[in-house]
């Protein structure tokens, strides 16, 4: 909303939006809420960009062209790599409960 001072000295002003010419009045506080909107805008893009993370078919915020399947593939290399650390712990496991069992295995 931007305001215009026709005549400063009367108090006369007109609204450039609407056209509206009026009285310019003490009591009533104009604010020009621009840059609240631009703030706004801003934060919208990040919780749409954090929205879409949570969805592995989009790409990130501020990622290159063609990294569509950033985080899909980071998802499936996070698998792999706790699957194995799992699957060794598991693994070593059952090696020291079979001998524990049968130490004959090892010569003892």
């Amino acid at each position: 909303m931007e305001i215009i001072k026709i005549c400063p000295e009367i108090g006369v002003v007109m609204d450039v939006d609407s056209g509206l010419i009026a009285e310019m009045r003490k009591d009533i506080l104009v604010v020009d809420l621009n840059p609240v909107e631009e703030e706004i805008n801003k934060l919208e893009k990040l919780a749409k960009a954090f929205e879409n993370s949570l969805d592995p078919r989009h790409a990130p915020l501020k990622a290159y062209a063609g990294r569509e399947g950033t985080y899909e593939i980071g998802g499936l290399f996070q698998g792999m790599f706790f699957g194995f650390w799992i699957t060794l712990a598991i693994a070593i496991l059952a090696i020291i409960l079979v001998i524990k069992m049968n130490p004959g295995l090892i010569g003892l």
